[in-house]
Order: C-alpha cells, then sequence, then structure tokens
C-alpha cells in the first residue's frame, strides 16, 4: 500500500530519510506492493543476456497500417543534441515536478499486473542506471546550450524495471512526456496498428522478433496519446514462450490507464521525489543486489536508526526502502536530511556484500592515515571512524558486508557512537 500519511512537525528535531531517485527531496514510500520477503530468483532476459548480442528484423516500411488512413515514407532524418542531467523542477517543463513523479510512479506500479513482481533493471537493459525499480526520474532532454527549437519535443521522464510473472522475466522501460504537437502521423515502420479509445487516446502498437545470443525474443511497443499531450510509451523485451509475462494486451492496458496522465491530479499527501545517493564511487565487485534485498535491508535500518537515536531524536513516519546505488548493481543506498533547532544536515547510508576484511594498520607506521580510527568490534567486524570533515563511520563485517553511514552539519546531537551503532545494527547482510 502507499503511505501518503502526513508527516507532523516534530517539536525538538526530526529525520526526513529518503530512498533514491535523481534529484529533488522529499519522502516517499516507494512501489505500491511487498516483495516477497524470500529469495527471489532472477529469470534471464535480454537484457540480461546483453543488448550486444542482440539481433531484430527490419522495421516493415508498409504503406498500409491498420488504423490509418494515410501512411508516410520515413525520411530518415536526425537531429543531434546533449542531453542534460536532468531535473524534476526544470521550468521548461511545468508538466513535471518532484510530487508528479511520485504520483506517477505510484500509477505506474498500480498499474501493473497484479499477479507480477518488480524489480531493479536488468544491468544489460537500456535503462540500467535508474536506481529505482519503475520509478519516474527527472525529466531529461536537450541541454540549454543545445540549438534546438522546442526542447520539450526531446524531453521526457523514464521508467524502468524487470517485471516477473510466474517465473518468467520481460525488460520494461517506460517514457512519459507532453507534447503541444498532437498525435503524430502514421509513418510506416513505427507502428503496425492504430486504435483510438473512448477517450480519444490514440494507441499505436509494434511487434518485433529477434536473435538474444541464440534465443528468440520479441520487443511489444505500445504508445498512447492521450488528448491532454501525454506522450506515453511502454518497451517490453522477453524471451517468446508460450507464457509471456507482458502480452500486447497488457500494454495496451497500461498505457490507456487515466492515472497515467500529466493532467491527472496529485492525491494530497504525496511527497516529492528523492534525492540521490550512490556507493563509495569505486567497482566494489560485490554480489548484485535485488529489490527484495532493498526492502528487507530498508525495513532493519528503520529498526535500528530508531533504536540507536530514539534518544534524541523523535520519529512519526517510517524510512523508504533502500535503492540501488547509482552506476553500480552491488550497493543498496540512501540519503536524507536531519533538521535540528540550529542545524540541518545530510546523512547517507550505502551497503555493499562481498568486500574484504580491511588490515588495522601499525599506530607506529609513519605512512598510516592518522585521520581515521581502526578498530576491531567484538563481533570481529572492522570499524573506520573518521576524525575530520563529516562524522563517517564504515563497518566491515566478517560476513562482507560493508555499511557505511556519515551525517554532515547536523550539531552533537548525531555522535559517532550513534552512527556506529546503526552500522552495526542486525539484519543489513548482503
Amino acid at each position: 500500500m502507499i503511505d501518503r500519511s502526513g508527516v507532523r512537525r516534530q517539536p525538538k528535531i526530526f529525520w526526513l530519510f529518503v530512498a533514491v531517485a535523481i534529484v529533488a527531496t522529499g519522502v516517499i514510500v516507494v512501489e505500491s506492493r511487498a516483495p516477497d520477503t524470500a529469495e527471489v530468483a532472477l529469470p534471464e532476459t535480454p537484457g540480461s543476456g546483453g543488448f550486444s548480442s542482440m539481433t531484430y528484423d527490419s522495421s516493415d516500411t508498409s504503406t498500409t497500417i491498420p488504423g490509418c488512413a494515410t501512411v508516410l515514407v520515413p525520411d530518415n532524418s536526425a537531429v543531434a543534441f546533449v542531453v542534460d542531467e536532468g531535473s524534476f523542477d526544470d521550468p521548461r517543463y511545468p508538466w513535471f515536478s518532484g510530487r508528479k513523479a511520485t504520483a506517477l510512479s505510484d500509477a505506474l506500479a498500480s498499474a501493473l499486473p497484479n499477479d507480477t513482481t518488480i524489480e531493479f533493471a536488468a544491468p544489460g537493459s537500456a535503462l540500467f542506471l535508474t536506481e529505482s525499480a519503475f520509478r519516474f526520474g527527472p525529466v531529461q532532454g536537450p541541454s540549454r546550450s543545445s540549438s534546438v527549437d522546442d526542447p520539450s519535443f526531446f524531453a521526457s521522464s523514464n521508467a524502468a524495471g524487470l517485471l516477473i510473472r510466474n517465473g518468467r522475466g520481460v525488460d520494461m522501460n517506460v517514457s512519459l512526456s507532453q507534447s503541444k504537437r498532437g498525435v503524430p502521423p502514421c509513418i510506416g515502420g513505427n507502428l503496425e496498428r492504430r486504435q483510438v479509445l473512448a477517450d480519444g487516446t490514440v494507441v499505436d502498437t509494434k511487434e518485433s522478433t529477434g536473435d538474444v545470443a541464440g534465443k528468440a525474443a520479441v520487443i511489444r511497443t505500445a504508445s498512447a496519446y492521450a488528448p491532454d499531450g501525454t506522450t506515453l510509451s511502454v518497451n517490453a523485451s522477453q524471451f517468446v514462450s508460450s507464457d509471456e509475462v507482458m502480452s500486447m494486451e497488457d500494454l495496451v492496458a497500461l498505457v490507456s490507464s487515466s492515472d497515467l496522465r500529466v493532467d491527472a491530479p496529485i492525491p494530497p499527501g504525496t511527497r516529492p521525489a528523492p534525492r540521490p545517493c550512490s556507493g563509495s564511487g569505486a567497482p566494489q565487485d560485490g554480489p548484485a543486489v535485488t529489490w527484495s534485498d532493498a526492502d528487507r535491508i530498508g525495513r532493519a535500518l528503520e529498526h535500528a536508526r530508531i533504536r540507536a537515536l530514539r534518544a534524541v531524536i523523535a520519529f512519526e513516519q517510517p524510512l523508504t526502502p533502500m535503492q540501488r546505488g547509482s552506476f553500480t548493481d552491488d550497493t543498496l543506498c540512501t540519503s536524507g536530511t536531519i533538521t535540528t533547532p540550529g542545524s540541518e544536515g545530510v546523512v547517507s547510508v550505502s551497503i555493499t556484500g562481498g568486500q574484504p576484511l580491511p588490515e588495522i594498520p601499525d599506530r607506529y607506521d609513519p605512512a598510516a592515515d592518522r585521520s581515521v580510527d581502526v578498530v576491531r568490534l567484538p563481533d570481529g567486524s572492522i570499524s573506520e571512524r573518521s576524525k575530520r570533515g563529516a562524522r563517517t563511520v564504515t563497518v566491515t563485517r566478517p560476513s562482507g558486508t560493508r555499511v557505511r553511514i556519515s551525517s554532515t552539519s547536523a550539531g552533537d546531537l548525531i555522535t559517532i557512537g550513534n552512527l556506529e551503532s546503526i552500522a552495526t545494527a542486525a539484519g543489513l547482510d548482503l
């Protein structure tokens, strides 16, 4: 269930702990369905097989397409521009915002078939770098320096994920934008069928088959052009089987949802999309994390931070599940804001598995790093406590799980001891 309950003002100090998207602050509870607490076996998909070995049939440029009175010949023209980093609140795209991203993400999760499980996008899929499973990121489009007359025509917010149904998987990419140009003309090779829904929405569909490392695969695309200017396109890539995860009918039903529109009302209490977070920034070579890991560890982290900080902080809202770190598939992370009467700071947490225990340096070694205290804890874990800059504790457990937690500019209420208590809590192992 989506938690949209209001957050009351704390009398002394409050912690807004957010999960990962790309930009903006706020709190959300991601995904509308709870994953199974058991280990999830990730099925093989075209994305996990690697797009480099994928070939698909050439587009049919037929001049006759069902639902199209006229079919244009593609002119094969192209527009080149630099894509900016994206923002939830770019004034060039007033139809989008952090709260809108949350509302649309919730609507997307609700519109997926009920008998499915969602996971992070596969490492080989087109939108692997999206940190959240089926959550819309900031609008990305031409940079302000690009010589594009209408940047909104090329700008979109994107979501991606792996959808599992009956043990089989499908890589899905979802793109949402708003255009003032109306429904595009039928162009040969771009679609195979056009239909008009009762509300005036035009839906184009196309299917391509191909080969991925010797296995037959199919890509299905459904694109909806709604009366309010919404353009919603869903791309589903899966291996061919008798029980495919997403049929074309499923995709048409998804893009037909009236809640997935730019003019759909934002429910009261919807919070902005969350701030970004990342891991250490260096290759970790740990095991790949799953959305089930994120949910399980997020719950354990919520319990740990309440236990460690209950003496100084009053809590009324739960933590959101952790998300996958940027540019990696082996790290979970989260970041948030701490506000005290006289200070505001940021707390960041990252967790990676499969890491070696650090060595305790010789205190008499002149080359040893004096800015960090390295100690062995009673359970055999190694804790690295920074003595400069942001309060930071990195705990590597005998299991190989490494937990890094830091706090900046939050006054004296959050101590190294508090952070270490969280980093050593039960339930955080990968």
